[in-house]
């Protein structure tokens, strides 16, 4: 069995112990093989200095394993067999914990529950919905040491975060709260159609155009042959002097939009307004205004970054927000300090 396949709830990280517990009854040989491959983990991305995984300990209804470096504990390896679960715990120091407890974080079990956002925090809808993408796992965050760093800027840049907003529809309560408050956002906006852009924002702009009883077509990323269409679903006639609604998951730097937007006025077609469920707030707006588009978001970078949303919703740590904020004050800083080549973003000819 391997670590990356165990599902795992209520992880948390208190100085020096990391606990989960997995709703699984395990077998033995299942644990075995798992401090197996925990171990194995931990020695190619945590200590290079481990040795070996001593001998299975057992006692009761637990048992454990000692994580070694030249004969001396530098580890523990915890499990208890409880009656409908199997609890684990790793013990190391805070360091390395803080570090195994990023590792395991993304393969928690996701149980969205807006009921906990409400109870546990007070934000305006921007930070409710941050809260939402933070809880369901659509904000993702590497330091770069066990995992690679994200890459931006169609490609020549890193980032520490990731915004997917397409697994919305992965999560049905999340995506219908998400979507409903996006409607009331553009409700008292005028337009005939809403166009989508491949691929993210597809499912966005299908819904949207539901709920408003609107007819929707999708603008393609690239055109297969130079004499295909931009447009997939709509015919040049029917978009001439059609008011459109843009609609997309996530705004960086507004270059595709703002291709779609000219794309759409050379059909005849009217954009004035654009939508996206993110801003990350790096310039993506003034292109759009420069193009003549009014922006509207329904969360952003600000948003996801404030305080009112505990860390028991984003699974967080303190060294990684303070990365993100260091890499949003200055990108160019950012990558300097890390020894990384930055390049000043500008679209791809």
């Amino acid at each position: 069995m391997k670590l990356s396949q165990v599902p795992l709830k209520e992880i948390e990280c208190a100085g020096p112990l990391m606990r989960a517990s997995t709703p699984y009854i395990l077998e033995y040989d299942e644990v075995a093989a798992l401090a197996r491959d925990l171990f194995e983990n931990y020695r190619a991305k945590i200590n290079r200095a481990a040795t070996k995984l001593g001998p299975r300990q057992r006692e009761s209804n637990a048992e454990s394993y000692a994580l070694l470096a030249n004969d001396r504990e530098v580890g523990r390896f915890h499990v208890v067999y409880d009656v409908d679960e199997t609890r684990l715990a790793i013990e190391l120091n805070e360091a390395e914990a803080d570090k195994f407890y990023r590792l395991m974080r993304d393969q928690r079990i996701i149980t969205p529950d807006l009921g906990l956002i409400r109870r546990v925090m007070s934000g305006n809808m921007a930070e409710t919905v941050a809260a939402c993408l933070w809880q369901i796992g659509a904000i993702k965050v590497t330091l770069g040491d066990l995992r690679p760093l994200y890459k931006v800027d169609e490609g020549r840049n890193s980032s520490p975060i990731y915004i997917d907003v397409k697994g919305l529809a992965g999560f049905p309560a999340v995506n219908d709260f998400v979507l409903s408050s996006a409607a009331l956002l553009v409700r008292n906006l005028d337009f005939d159609v809403i166009c989508g852009v491949e691929s993210g924002s597809i499912a966005i702009a299908a819904v949207m155009a539901q709920k408003f009883a609107k007819p929707m077509f999708y603008a393609r990323r690239t055109k297969r042959y130079p004499e295909a269409s931009p447009f997939e679903g709509i015919k040049s006639h029917e978009l001439f002097r059609k008011r459109v609604l843009l609609v997309d998951d996530t705004l960086v730097h507004g270059w595709t939009k703002t291709r779609v937007i000219r794309e759409i006025r050379e059909w005849g077609g009217r954009v004035e307004a654009c939508f996206v469920i993110f801003d990350r707030q790096q310039q993506g707006s003034t292109d759009l205004e420069q193009a003549g588009v009014r922006l509207d978001s329904l969360t952003n970078r600000d948003a996801a970054l404030s305080r009112k949303i505990p860390r028991e919703i984003s699974f967080l740590t303190d060294e990684e927000y303070d990365e993100v904020v260091r890499y949003f004050a200055d990108p160019g800083a950012w990558h300097e300090a890390r020894g990384l080549s930055f390049h000043e973003p500008s679209p791809l000819e």
